[in-house]
């Protein structure tokens, strides 16, 4: 109820204050102090309108059109975000940088608030597709760093019944996770092929959790008790482009 009450405060006091001193894609390159509470005020309001994380670009105008900075001016917009990042209590890593036009340089970077060891965020993530797409097989990879063998090995970890193993077919509801630490790195690390939910979540400043649902139409009902009843915030549908029978996708 307290963050609900924060969050429509913060977005009150967004309507009020005016933002027109800090647009333009060259506001990062040296700001006034005025300026720079500005900038954090409002990458303050970002990072919990969008629960604890934003992407934050350099060297982009408002309207998309005029982008690009050169080597000294993106230099000193980056000093300035990371500092902004830090007097929040927050990391910034970067995702990409772009070249633009007579070779000025765009860059997008991940700005996550820092959490206490006993706190992090979580992204439920509800995986649906038809039958032998490879739903279990691809979170089997990700939340355990290893390849598939090529005889199902991957997705025999995320497998709780033993006609699931023997049929290679989820039948139930089935959970992983995969964590990331404020940096942006992958903390799983399998021991002996198990993940310990506990050091993940210990660890981690953000976690996905993977609801793997079944992919046969004999299992509807589980699978749509999987989508309402875990509440996900997003979907993944996942589409098997050698096999024509769509009809349970459809569904």
């Amino acid at each position: 109820m307290a963050t609900a009450v924060s969050s429509v405060q913060v977005s009150l006091d967004s309507i009020t204050t005016d933002y027109s001193s800090i647009r333009g894609k060259g506001v990062l390159v040296s700001p006034t102090e005025e300026q720079f509470e500005l900038l954090k005020k409002r990458l303050q309001e970002r990072i919990e309108d969008s629960r604890g994380e934003t992407i934050y670009e350099i060297g982009m105008g408002d309207d998309g059109g005029d982008c690009g900075l050169d080597p000294d001016e993106f230099a000193a917009s980056l000093a300035t975000l990371q500092s902004l990042a830090t007097t929040l209590d927050a990391d910034c890593v970067e995702l990409r940088q772009r070249k633009a036009d007579k070779g000025l340089t765009t860059g997008q970077y991940l700005v996550r608030k820092r959490v206490d060891t006993s706190d992090f965020m979580e992204i439920r993530v509800a995986v649906v597709g038809n039958v032998d797409a490879g739903k279990s097989t691809l979170l089997g990879v990700l939340t355990h760093g290893e390849l598939d063998n090529g005889r199902g090995h991957a997705r025999q970890r995320l497998f709780r019944h033993k006609h699931e193993m023997e049929s290679g077919r989820t039948s139930s509801v089935g959970n992983d996770i995969l964590g990331f630490d404020s940096l942006g790195n992958v903390v799983n690390k399998p021991d002996h092929g198990t993940l310990d939910w506990v050091k993940i979540c210990e660890k981690s400043a953000k976690v996905i959790t993977f609801i793997d649902l079944a992919g046969h139409e004999r299992y509807l009902k589980t699978t749509v008790f999987g989508m309402t009843g875990h509440a996900p915030d997003f979907g993944m549908l996942m589409n098997c482009n050698t096999r024509n029978d769509q009809s349970f996708v459809l569904q």
